[in-house]
């Protein structure tokens, strides 16, 4: 396939099939410049929506480009309907069409929506714990039945240092 540049964006396109290769760095900038975008939407062709994008009767996978492994399939941004072919050290395969709807997807705002999602899955299950640390509480405070504490937190995002603090503040300030 020859190797086609649209701007600062290179990729390679097959005239006969329609379909495109994208180094991964190529992909990921293209993702977050929307002038390039802007330049490659154009250069293919309108917008299209994961209705409009052909989605074969059988699934078939593709092989790399590069390493001639098969690719892994994947719906891009986990909710666009849109599947591409990628292999993590070399590049993304798009049929006909699914680059221009990827582009469009992530012009909509769909991978904003997609994290806000997924931001709101991880927060829902976080799960209440009890917490109880006698190195942080006085001797009054464990005598107390109020001494254990249940604490919604976040382990990776806060760190256990900060369940601690959360913890001492809430004894103190009762």
């Amino acid at each position: 396939m020859p190797g086609v540049r649209v701007g600062t964006t290179t990729m390679h396109q097959c005239a006969q099939c329609g379909s495109a290769w994208l180094a991964p760095d190529v992909f990921a900038s293209l993702c977050a410049d929307r002038e390039s975008r802007g330049l490659l939407a154009s250069a293919v062709g309108g917008t299209a929506t994961p209705s409009t994008v052909a989605h074969p009767q059988r699934v078939r996978y593709v092989h790399c480009a590069v390493c001639h492994g098969i690719m892994n399939r994947v719906n891009f941004g986990h909710s666009s309907g849109i599947i591409i072919d990628v292999c993590k050290q070399h590049g993304v395969w798009f049929e006909r069409d699914e680059l221009r709807g990827v582009l469009s997807f992530i012009e909509r705002g769909g991978m904003e929506q997609a994290r806000a999602k997924e931001e709101a899955q991880r927060a829902a299950q976080q799960t209440p714990s009890s917490f109880t640390d006698s190195s942080l509480l006085s001797s009054d405070l464990l005598r107390d039945s109020e001494s254990a504490f249940t604490l919604h937190h976040d382990t990776k995002q806060n760190g256990l240092a900060g369940v601690a603090l959360h913890a001492l503040l809430s004894a103190l300030f009762r």
